[in-house]
């Protein structure tokens, strides 16, 4: 019988459909440094040296289950070497002899990359190779999970081989799902940047305006955050970070807990969350990361939750914004592409309006592919009859 190879636990969980708990509580345990060195033991997830067994992260029978056929997959695979500090070496050599870069929209987890938007297109091997050389990782600050797919993708074939995919967060940082690589590589600031303006003058502007909210928002006076922070609930304000950058599983199940301290009552949570989402920037896209902890929070409740407290109330216009931001977003899309038929269609109607009505032109995008192309007035309505 032939021996599986390695199993690399992020590849396999965000290419399968999971729920957002199941998803966050994988993630968090094999960000471990060593996640084969652990027991399923009755209703907690232990590890020689890293430890979900507290109160807080109980698992029920469904969970345990799941999470025990995972553990199984990973155990059958065998334990996956450890992988030297020289991230960027790795990579380099992974690389050598690439011959043509493809810049896709959309991160890793899509299930269906050959059919994403094709953003760029480069065949010219020595821009390539440029290309590969410019990209060197901070192996002392690399190793966390961000939380989201990423946006864009970046494709390398050798002849027509596809031979990695890296898809590029926030303007900050890689992930490598089928490479060697345990966690994300956080690009050092030469790097980011000659990434970033490179493709920025090829017309792949997303990361440049994504690198260019991030440092607009830290700046020591901003409206913008000051609001965000104002809307923030309050229970929440404790477990906020000086300088928020990235939110690991870890955190989110934190400012969930304060959360549902503050509301028990799941609907009133999912209002108040929303409302605090619909308080960003604007942008739905190259928005600030630290706007992405209310979409986290909001996306560890499921769709029919968030439907029903939606359908129980007349919502703000924070909240509105929220909702449409939520359902119309990169993240939705990605791990719920089914949900979006369970929205009736006049709460789609109601959130298509309201996203129209804006000067945004990426917003309207996104709005239109999640809510349908807005309805055009014919003037019949109000004809009366002769």
């Amino acid at each position: 019988m032939k021996t599986p190879g390695p199993v690399d636990p992020i590849r396999f969980l965000t290419q399968r459909r999971h729920d957002a708990k199941t998803r966050r509580l994988f993630l968090d345990f094999f960000a471990s440094p060593r996640p084969c060195a652990f027991a399923l033991k009755k209703d907690k997830i232990t590890g020689s040296e890293h430890s979900l067994a507290s109160p807080r992260n109980k698992v029920n029978g469904t969970m345990k289950r799941r999470l025990s056929a995972m553990a199984a997959i990973v155990f059958l695979a065998g334990c996956q070497p450890e992988v030297s500090k020289d991230w960027t070496t790795s990579l380099h050599e992974s690389l050598r002899g690439a011959t043509r870069l493809r810049v896709r929209a959309e991160g890793t987890c899509c299930n269906e990359p050959d059919k994403e938007e094709t953003l760029l297109d480069v065949r010219d091997a020595q821009e390539v190779a440029k290309v590969v050389q410019g990209i060197r990782i901070d192996p002392d600050e690399s190793g966390f999970h961000c939380l989201c797919c990423g946006d864009p993708t970046l494709e390398f074939y050798r002849n027509d081989t596809r031979i990695a995919s890296l898809s590029f967060h926030h303007g900050r940082s890689l992930r490598w799902p089928d490479g060697p690589w345990k966690g994300d590589g956080l690009l050092t600031q030469d790097s980011a940047n000659f990434l970033i303006e490179w493709l920025a003058v090829r017309g792949v502007e997303g990361p440049r305006k994504e690198r260019d909210g991030l440092l607009r928002h830290e700046r020591p006076s901003n409206p913008s955050r000051d609001r965000w922070l104002t809307e923030m609930p309050a229970f929440l304000t404790p477990y906020w970070p000086d300088r928020p950058i990235f939110f690991d599983a870890d955190a989110i199940r934190t400012m969930n807990t304060a959360l549902t301290n503050q509301f028990p009552d799941e609907g009133e949570r999912i209002l108040a969350l929303l409302n605090w989402f619909g308080s960003g920037a604007g942008p739905w896209s190259g928005f600030p990361y630290y706007e992405s902890a209310a979409e986290e929070l909001l996306l560890l409740h499921s769709t029919d939750a968030i439907l029903k407290a939606i359908g129980d109330v007349e919502l703000t216009n924070r909240q509105r914004e929220g909702a449409a931001r939520l359902f119309a977003g990169r993240q939705f899309r990605e791990l719920r592409p089914d949900d979006l038929c369970l929205i009736p269609d006049g709460l789609k109607q109601d959130l298509l309006e309201h996203s129209m009505n804006c000067d945004d032109e990426d917003k309207k995008t996104q709005a239109e592919r999640a809510f349908g192309k807005p309805r055009e007035a014919t003037g019949s309505d109000d004809a009366e009859s002769t």
